[in-house]
């Protein structure tokens, strides 16, 4: 009963998460990412050498990330290219806002990358 209520609550945010990376960044070539059937995290995969500037320039927004590889050991992503999204503490309308700044951060780390 517990989990179901608990799935109940993350459930909208983990689409919501889904639905504007699919919108914003799918079929882009520039991002893959998870779609999780349980847990607590989306694995965001970004352009090689980019997950670090996607941090950086969310921070400047106002976004809050974990820090770039923190899936990874000792946070060591040899290729920075991963990030950690974790919608299970925001209101679902905080996750909205979160997200569309990610996006328009990975398109804007992205494109100095490919156009640098």
């Amino acid at each position: 009963d517990h989990m179901a209520k608990h799935r109940d609550l993350l459930a909208p945010k983990f689409a919501e998460v889904d639905r504007i990376l699919g919108e914003r960044l799918g079929g882009l070539g520039i991002a893959t990412w998870t779609h999780p059937r349980g847990g607590y995290f989306v694995s965001l995969d970004v352009l090689p050498g980019t997950a670090s500037r996607v941090i950086e320039l969310a921070k400047a927004a106002g976004v809050a990330l974990t820090p770039a590889g923190s899936a990874y050991p000792y946070r060591n992503d040899p290729e920075d290219t991963n990030i950690r999204l974790a919608p299970s503490f925001p209101t679902l309308e905080e996750v909205t806002r979160a997200m569309e700044a990610v996006t328009v951060c990975v398109l804007l780390a992205a494109s100095e990358k490919l156009l640098g």
